[in-house]
């Protein structure tokens, strides 16, 4: 084991920003740092499809509304 500790910040931000997720990663070799990280990678992607899923109650455009041409009335 070196005196070095190796450290990486994973950011995963979505749509305009209100959805961020940040883990600090810390390893004492660079193996094991890269390791940690590909691990976090995935929790975050497990995190951010269970975070999508999670919308407000009333929601006043549908999911594919691309134009505002498309929202209906209410």
């Amino acid at each position: 084991m070196s005196d070095d500790v190796y450290e990486y910040t994973v950011k995963l931000k979505r749509g305009d920003g209100h959805d961020v997720q940040k883990c600090k990663v810390t390893a004492d070799t660079i193996e094991e740092l890269d390791r940690r990280v590909e691990n976090v990678r995935e929790k975050l992607a497990d995190w951010a499809t269970e975070y999508r899923a999670i919308q407000p109650r009333e929601r006043p455009l549908a999911d594919d509304q691309q134009r505002f041409e498309e929202v209906g009335e209410a």
